[in-house]
């Protein structure tokens, strides 16, 4: 007997509790959420950013919707379009834009690991392959708050291949 009150007022409490956060929602000012920033033109997620350059919406990016862009990836795509225009119709298209963008993988995977490099040798202050708490703290800001996180080994200091380790994934 004590059980099935006990049930019945933990069920009551949970009803309460689910109509008081409903009443709590409806309460709270309206916040656009994802699929109404998307539906704005507000989303800058990478597909909702080249969806926004499409000006006519017709499934295809004119050379002249990019030149009215502000964006940096607009400018880069507007130097590049008659690269990435591969059927030369005046227009990019999706099939377009990736089979571009995967013909120049392997050089930007390139500019990155030397970016790398120079950033990592920039803060290896002493010069002995291996950037420490300190150096990265002056260095490397962002990358110093996650350290720890970083320093697999816990020698406190982190190596290049700890690093690439970390931006392989």
């Amino acid at each position: 007997m004590n059980r099935i009150a006990l049930l019945t007022l933990a069920l009551a409490a949970a009803g309460v509790s689910t109509v008081a956060l409903a009443q709590a929602q409806a309460d709270r000012p309206a916040h656009p959420g994802h699929h109404a920033m998307h539906q704005a033109g507000k989303h800058h997620g990478r597909h909702g950013g080249i969806a926004a350059l499409d000006k006519d919406q017709d499934g295809r990016i004119a050379r002249a919707e990019l030149q009215g862009a502000d964006t940096r990836r607009a400018g880069k795509w507007a130097q590049q379009f008659d690269a990435i225009d591969g059927n030369r119709d005046g227009y990019i298209v999706r099939a377009e834009l990736q089979a571009w963008r995967e013909t120049h993988r392997a050089q930007r995977q390139q500019q990155r690991a030397a970016k790398q490099a120079q950033r990592f040798a920039e803060a290896d202050l002493n010069r002995d392959g291996r950037v420490s708490k300190i150096e990265a703290s002056e260095k490397m800001p962002r990358l110093a708050r996650s350290f720890a996180w970083m320093d697999d080994n816990r020698d406190g200091y982190l190596s290049r291949e700890e690093l690439q380790a970390m931006r392989g994934r």
